[in-house]
């Protein structure tokens, strides 16, 4: 059987599984689909660092979900005018990955860095000079 095959029904017993285990213990706030995603990429990474599993494709896929769950997850949870920080927020998420996956990179985490420091001045500056760059900023998610 092909990897992502075995993965995807990995996936699927680990959902009914949570889903039984969710229903005994009366847990009302999870995602089984997210902790399935979840516990299958740590399964997948731990066998990875043991040579028992090689394909890092499968495993960028499913932290990227991940990464973009936490991403929504946050956005629900922080007022407006916070949301100017998506872009820094989810480059951040998409370079914890590759440095989980690959390796600590320098000149991408100064170059997050640097973002978050931009979009730190348009934030403290939201009311003054640069009101319409933030204004866009939050409304891009919006227009579409």
């Amino acid at each position: 059987m092909e990897e992502i095959n075995s993965v995807l029904l990995g996936i699927v017993v680990l959902f009914f599984g949570i889903l039984i285990l969710k229903n005994i213990l009366k847990l009302k706030k999870i995602c089984v689909i997210c902790v399935s995603i979840i516990l299958m990429w740590l399964i997948l990474l731990t066998l990875c660092l043991v040579d028992l599993f090689d394909n890092k494709i499968i495993i960028a896929i499913l932290m990227g979900h991940t990464s973009l769950g936490i991403f929504y997850a946050l956005e629900k949870k922080v007022g407006e005018e916070f949301k100017v920080f998506r872009l820094p927020t989810l480059l951040s998420l998409i370079l914890i990955i590759y440095s989980i996956l690959e390796s600590f990179n320098t000149t991408g985490w100064i170059l997050v860095l640097a973002l978050w420091g931009i979009f730190f001045v348009i934030y403290l500056s939201r009311k003054r000079n640069l009101k319409s760059v933030f204004d866009e900023i939050l409304e891009c998610c919006k227009k579409w």
